[in-house]
């Protein structure tokens, strides 16, 4: 396999790993979000080794090479547009946990507060 062909391999590779880190967001799945995560550096890394030895074939061939980077751009774009959209997604996400997590501890707060008012009652009538 060439270079170019090992590089659209891992981009493609790439794309359905940021559509599952997408997934693993929504459904809450933070195991393979982890997973997703770690699996994208990893093609990051591989592609940004490639990426070189992919241009200087183009070169070499000399033929589509404008054609050929104009196609690039528009793969990372999209990649880019992707991973942009899970950020939003888990911002959004993490904000409604800190909401819910304020709430839960806004209520634990007033369950002791009942706990004190109705164990003072309690202790009243029992010295009674």
């Amino acid at each position: 396999m060439n270079a170019e062909a090992e590089l659209l391999s891992a981009y493609r590779d790439w794309h359905r790993l940021v559509q599952a880190e997408g997934r693993a967001i929504q459904t809450h799945n933070w195991e393979l979000l982890a997973g997703c995560h770690l699996a994208i550096k990893d093609f990051q890394s591989v592609a940004g080794r490639l990426l070189p030895e992919v241009r200087a074939e183009w070169r070499r061939d000399g033929r589509g090479l404008a054609e050929k980077e104009k196609n690039l751009q528009a793969l990372l774009a999209g990649l880019l547009d992707l991973t942009r959209e899970n950020q939003e997604r888990l911002r959004a996400t993490r904000a409604a946990a800190r909401e819910q997590l304020d709430r839960l501890g806004q209520a634990g707060t007033n369950l002791r507060r009942l706990h004190r008012v109705y164990g003072m009652i309690a202790d009243g009538y029992r010295s009674r």
